[in-house]
This record gives C-alpha cells, sequence and structure tokens, in this order.
C-alpha cells in the first residue's frame, strides 16, 4: 500500500488557487511525483467538509481536504484531523508556522511523524499572545517535532532564536503548471510591444525544461487582457503584481515611479493586484495627485494561467514590500526572466545575489532605488545577464528538490512498484 502524507495550511483563511500560486499544491504535486499519496487541509468558510482531487501520477493521488474548523484569530483548529482514526492514516504528517496551535495540538497527538515548515520571520501581529504561546507551548512544539524546515533564511534565524535546533533552510518552489506554456508559439507574445531582448526572454521562458510542469500546453490568452497590453506600444514597463496594502509599501512605489519618470518619461507602470477599498482608494488618489494616472495601467485580478501575458511585456520587476515571508512573484518573475529590484524580505534573501541575478536594497532611498532602475533600463546586456542568472536561480527552487530533502530524513518509503524514482525532471499527469 503506498503510504500517506498530509500537509495542512493551519491559516484560517479560504485560499484560491486561480490567483495565487499555492506552495502547497507545488509540494504535493511533488510527493506524489516521488510515489507516495499526498492530502492537504484547507481551511473551509462552509460548514461541509468537500474532497477535491487535483492530480495524479502512476497510481497515486494528490486531494484537497476543504474542512471548516474552529477559527480564533488567524489560527484554524481542526477537530476532525486531531481524531486518532484521522491520524492513523499518516505516515508523515508536515504543520506550518510554529505558533499555530494545530502544531501545538498535533507535536503533542503524533510527534513522531510531525515535521514543521516555518515561514513568517518576524512577530509582527498579536504580540502579548505571541508571547505568552512562546512561554507555555513552545518549549514542548521544539522539542517535539522530528524536523524543522524554514522557507528562508530569515525564518530560520527566526526560529533559531525561538529555541528550535538543527533548522534546515528549504526555500520555496513553483507550480508552474499554470504558468509555464512549455508547448506554445511564443511569437504570438510579440504584439507591436516586444523588443528583441523581451520576445528572446519570453520565448527562452516558454521553451524552458521544467520538471513541475504537467500542464496540457494548450495555448491560453486572456484577450481582455492582450488588448490592453497592445496599447503600451514600445514604452518601457515596470511591473508590481501584489496585494495592494501598506505592507507592500505602495505609496513609496508610486512616489519613486515619479522620480523614474523625470528620467525615462515613457515609463509605465503595469499593477497587477488589488486591495481593501480604502487603500486602494488612497493609493489612486496618491496617484492622482502625483500625476501619474496616464503612466498606470492597472489590472486588479490576472488568473495564474495568464500571467504569462503580463510577464511578457515586462522590463523589471519592483517588489518594495516591508515584510513579505517569501514572494512567489519573485519566482515567477525569475521563471519569465523579468529582472527583480527587491527589498529585503524572506525570499530575496533566500534567492538574489545583488547585482548578479536580481536586485536587492537594504532600505528605500529613493535616489538608490532610481539609480538601480535606470541602470537596468539603460543597459540591455546587464539586463539580459541578470535575467538569464535568475533563470538558473528558479531552476535550483523546484519543489522535487524540496521534496526530496523532506523524504530524505524520514524512515517511510514509497511502495517499489517495479519502476525506477522519478527524477526531478520527469512530470507527472493533471487530472
Amino acid at each position: 500500500m503506498v503510504q500517506k502524507i498530509l500537509y495542512l495550511r493551519n491559516f484560517a483563511s479560504q485560499v484560491n488557487g486561480a490567483s495565487y500560486n499555492l506552495q502547497e499544491v507545488g509540494l504535493g504535486k511533488a510527493l506524489v511525483r516521488k510515489g507516495y499519496d499526498c492530502d492537504i487541509v484547507y481551511y473551509n468558510n462552509h460548514k461541509e467538509t468537500r474532497l477535491e482531487q487535483v492530480y495524479r501520477h502512476e497510481g497515486c493521488t494528490l486531494r484537497i481536504i476543504w474542512l471548516h474548523g474552529f477559527k480564533f484569530l488567524s489560527n484554524s483548529i481542526y477537530r476532525d484531523v486531531l481524531k486518532d482514526s484521522f491520524l492513523a492514516a499518516y505516515d508523515l504528517i508536515i504543520s506550518t508556522e510554529y505558533n499555530q496551535m494545530m502544531t501545538y495540538l498535533l507535536s503533542r497527538k503524533c510527534p513522531d511523524k510531525l515535521v514543521l515548515y516555518h515561514g513568517p520571520y518576524r512577530d509582527h501581529t498579536h504580540v502579548l499572545l505571541r508571547k505568552l504561546y512562546d512561554v507555555l507551548l513552545l518549549p514542548k512544539v521544539a522539542k517535539s517535532v522530528r524536523r524543522t524546515y524554514a522557507k528562508s533564511d530569515l525564518a530560520k534565524r527566526y526560529l533559531e532564536n525561538k529555541g528550535f535546533d538543527n533548522v534546515v533552510t528549504l526555500g520555496v518552489g513553483l507550480d508552474r503548471s499554470r504558468l509555464d506554456h512549455s508547448r506554445l508559439d511564443h511569437s504570438k507574445l510579440d504584439h507591436s510591444k516586444l523588443d528583441h531582448c523581451k520576445a528572446e526572454r519570453a520565448s527562452n521562458s516558454a521553451n524552458h525544461e521544467n520538471s513541475d510542469n504537467d500542464g496540457s500546453g494548450e495555448y491560453e490568452e486572456n484577450r481582455e487582457v492582450a488588448d490592453e497590453l497592445r496599447r503600451i506600444g514600445d514604452r518601457p514597463v515596470l511591473l508590481y503584481v501584489g496585494v495592494l496594502e501598506e505592507r507592500r509599501n505602495i505609496r513609496f512605489m508610486l512616489s519613486l515611479f515619479k522620480a523614474v519618470l523625470q528620467k525615462h518619461p515613457d515609463c509605465l507602470l503595469l499593477m497587477v493586484g488589488d486591495g481593501r477599498k480604502a487603500d486602494t482608494d488612497r493609493y489612486w488618489a496618491y496617484a492622482h495627485e502625483l500625476g501619474l494616472t496616464d503612466s498606470i495601467l492597472h489590472f486588479s485580478r490576472v488568473e495564474q494561467r495568464y500571467l504569462w501575458q503580463v510577464y511578457g511585456v515586462a522590463d523589471l520587476m519592483l517588489f518594495p514590500t516591508h515584510y513579505d515571508i517569501f514572494g512567489m512573484v519573485l519566482l515567477e518573475s525569475m521563471l519569465f526572466r523579468v529582472p527583480i529590484i527587491s527589498s529585503v524580505n524572506g525570499g530575496s534573501v533566500t534567492l538574489i545575489e545583488d547585482g548578479v541575478n536580481g536586485v536587492m536594497l537594504r532600505g528605500f532611498s529613493e535616489e538608490e532605488w532610481v539609480g538601480r532602475i535606470s541602470a537596468l533600463l539603460n543597459h540591455t546586456e546587464l539586463r539580459q545577464s541578470v535575467a538569464e542568472q535568475a533563470s538558473l536561480t528558479v531552476e535550483r527552487m523546484s519543489w522535487d528538490r524540496i521534496a526530496d530533502e523532506i523524504l530524505s530524513h524520514q524512515p517511510m518509503r514509497p511502495v517499489d512498484s517495479g519502476r525506477p524514482m522519478q527524477s526531478t525532471q520527469e512530470r507527472g499527469a493533471a487530472t
């Protein structure tokens, strides 16, 4: 019988796979390719439990269990999961975030098969509750979990400061099945917009060997997005993809863009994302105040399967966030060979070597940011070099590698079905 893995996302919010590249699904697919059945538990806003099969590969299955749980602040407590009969079905359990109550409860119920995969690297919410948790429960969690993994080097240091030993930085991978169109004729990307470098970048990313791509390769274009992008012409494009909120430093980005326009008056800021109306109203009012309205193209939402269109017209990606656990857009940008200019955050410190495969700035000096942006916009060869190095980086950040690392420390093994273990270049088949 194929052995089973349970992977819990413990945050009490319902995810949307159409708009976001879900880390749990990416890792789950890689585990299935290694020869294991895997179930992912996601929070369900509705009380009924729903099973969704999302992936199969050579007899192994990835399912999502949409499960309603007791909600306390950002914590979800899944009482059904804590039943002995439920836990007995799994040989390995992956729990997210050390301070989630489910992680503590599972460390009491099944410490011998529990591993922790942690992302946050700062105490920035519910500080008093966090301190209480750290005093009463953290020591038991730290001593009980079998292995402790971090999504970034910042998260690793954070956990070590909390008292965890032998923390291993795994990073984060990218599920490309909704992003990478490996069998497309990407000359179709070359509207009137793409100059030689952009067309070459889009073509390279499309033809790139991809261990995580299990899609059909059928061409999918959002015509509304395409029509808007055609209007850009040959203007240089700065791209931002993400939530429009204070944590993402949107006002600084708008002010920065105003300064960039002094040197590059034809530049356009392409923004993909939305936020609370109170926040977005402030941002658009500020953009109007700065005289930027005619230089910004905004999409409130672009599905994952159409994001290649957006990245295909971008010259640079801006990511001036104050805080981000990792930032999947960094991996997406690297995949599509769009050079990144980022602040310090979980993803940038793990992925970026400043000046080699991207730019990572440790402060928010407008002058410094403008200088680095201008240097890349003015030098085609520099952009190409950074983009090429970034594409090599994203190859190393595969879910298959991360799955190998997790499984290498477990006594469990897949059932021998008479076939060799899958290499990181072999693919599964979507259902």
